[in-house]
């Protein structure tokens, strides 16, 4: 594998792992086990300002509109709305059977089978990509300058709120995340994955991630979208610059870079692990904050790789949705 993959491997290993620490943070929230309410509104903020954009600028970065339409949407729906589907009935039925309200009440039989259309809960990023990946290649076949204009316009309107997509409000993920994914796409075309590549680039990654988190908790985002917008994006791209490049050991590098490949199952998959963790905890006694995070964590890693290479051992890894990680 080469070194470029192996750097966005690295931040896409890192991505995910914040997603399952932000994940299991609002697990434990709504269950009531954090009562400090400034603390979890910090850590979530903190969170949520980059690790989804990251992976939306990525998927961007490397997007690909070479197939002819009908294959491209065939391709995308057996990566993307496939284990949209699956995992959102998964997650509805498991939901249902265990007695938990989804969006405040129970849900019957019927009404889990059209719960995914749009979806509930995590499986909205699916959703979402499928989306952008559809307009994406409509403007693919643009000429070039066009396209970047194009883009860049959309990106101004999406951020605008000029567009109001009620009453399909399953579409405003679409609005908020079309910027950094039309931000990876222009990055391609203009300076190439290797952009992001050269240790030089460390500093400036860390010094402009940091800025963005002190926008952010100055409450200098709230007063304007264009702040929120440029927090956003510094954070975002210093996050990639960062772990693109920083040499993290013999023995980590590695691990990180497998892990960065199996994104796909520990994002459908690991909100069962880690609440399964802080149900059985909880049977068990303990509530100390640190040991659930610590355990739902791990569990949210590991669980999913674990049912990825019992997929793998019975056939099943693309039945499942896996493939595409």
């Amino acid at each position: 594998m080469s070194q470029r993959i192996d750097g966005f491997d690295v931040v896409k290993a890192l991505a995910i792992i914040f997603v399952v620490i932000g994940h299991t943070w609002r697990g434990l929230n709504t269950a009531g086990m954090i009562p400090d309410l400034a603390l979890f509104s910090r850590v979530d903020a903190a969170i949520y300002l980059f690790h989804m954009p990251v992976f939306f600028f990525l998927s961007g970065l490397f997007f690909a509109a070479r197939r002819p339409l009908v294959d491209f949407l065939r391709n995308r729906a057996v990566l993307l709305i496939w284990p949209m589907l699956l995992w959102g009935w998964i997650d509805a039925g498991m939901k249902s059977a265990a007695d938990i309200p989804v969006k405040g009440r129970l849900l019957s039989a019927t009404e889990v089978l059209w719960s995914v259309l749009p979806p509930v809960g995590i499986f909205w990023f699916l959703y979402t990509l499928f989306i952008l990946h559809v307009i994406a290649w409509g403007l693919a076949r643009l000429p070039r300058p066009v396209q970047l204009v194009a883009m860049a316009a959309l990106a101004v309107v999406a951020r605008a709120s000029w567009i109001n997509v009620s009453p399909f409000d399953s579409l405003w993920n679409t609005l908020i995340y079309l910027p950094p994914f039309f931000a990876g796409i222009a990055f391609a075309l203009l300076a190439g994955h290797r952009a992001f590549l050269g240790k030089i680039l460390i500093l400036p990654g860390v010094l402009a991630f940091f800025a963005a988190q002190v926008l952010v908790f100055s409450g200098a985002t709230a007063e304007t979208v264009w702040l929120a917008t440029l927090a956003t994006a510094l954070a975002c791209v210093g996050f990639v610059v960062v772990f693109a490049n920083l040499s993290l050991g013999a023995r980590l590098s590695p691990w990180l870079v497998m892990l960065g490949q199996y994104t796909m199952p520990i994002y459908l998959s690991h909100v069962i692990f880690s609440a399964a963790t802080r149900l059985v905890l909880r049977r068990l006694g303990t509530e100390d904050l640190s040991t659930h995070m610590l355990l739902g964590t791990l569990s949210g890693v590991l669980g999913p790789l674990g049912l990825l290479w019992l997929a793998k051992r019975t056939g099943l890894s693309r039945a499942l949705g896996f493939q595409a990680g």
